[in-house]
């Protein structure tokens, strides 16, 4: 196993060949779904627009279900004693990670939400509220071995900023501000700790590590996502 690196192949391909418990932190932002943008005067090609449900290369809610409880089962086997994890996932799933994490033998911990501060507007024609919450879902291997506890106002299960912007954004349409990961991965690691991204997506979670002195590993199957993490990786050496 060779870490501070990036896989471009399946997670699942990658995770077999882990050893077991070798990570001390897991912390992912699954494919869960992807909104598909329609074409609604002029707004498609805006980032984290919100206006049709459709899952992310999968067939069908069951198989993508299906396929997180293999990713996380392989998760729970690669992951220390103690370690924590935390998965970013939407209101519409939340009670199904919880029942998958469980199923898989993590303990749920608590749900975490962040307010997008400036969230795409909702469309007066769908009749919705603004899609302005996303949830993270922190759970651990029996109990967590580390806890950096900060203030009494930082430990809330609430974190509140903008989406993804200006110099940080990339091509990738559902990016994590640094903002909104680096707390966690402080609270629930120490530096030297390895942390786990199967769902690497643009290295959010590769760059935090790196700039808290963590190592990490972390996997990613497409290609242009991939070269953005590389490049990303690079340019906080």
């Amino acid at each position: 196993m060779e870490i501070n690196k990036i896989y471009n192949q399946s997670c699942l391909d990658g995770l077999r060949l882990l050893p077991d418990e070798c990570v001390d932190l897991l912390f992912t932002d699954p494919p869960y779904y992807q909104y598909r943008a329609q074409n609604v005067s002029g707004l498609k090609n805006h980032k984290d627009v919100v206006t049709e449900f459709d899952f992310d290369g999968f067939r069908s809610e069951q198989e993508y279900l299906d396929f997180l409880e293999q990713v996380l089962a392989e998760c729970f086997r690669v992951c220390k004693s103690g370690a924590a994890g935390y998965l970013w996932c939407g209101d519409d799933f939340v009670s199904y990670i919880n029942r998958i994490v469980e199923k898989v033998g993590f303990r749920f911990r608590k749900v975490i939400h962040w307010h997008k501060t400036n969230p795409f507007p909702a469309i007066s024609t769908r009749k919705m509220y603004a899609n302005s919450m996303e949830l993270l879902v922190h759970f651990s291997k029996g109990s967590p071995k580390t806890w950096n506890f900060k203030s009494v106002n930082e430990m809330h299960n609430f974190i509140q900023s903008p989406i993804c912007m200006g110099r940080e954004r990339t091509e990738h349409k559902t990016q994590k501000p640094l903002k909104v990961c680096i707390p966690f991965i402080e609270i629930s690691s120490n530096p030297a700790d390895l942390v786990l991204d199967p769902f690497l997506g643009s290295g959010t979670t590769a760059v935090a590590a790196k700039m808290l002195g963590r190592n990490f590993i972390g996997y990613e199957t497409n290609k242009s996502y991939f070269d953005i993490a590389e490049s990303r990786i690079s340019l906080n050496s």
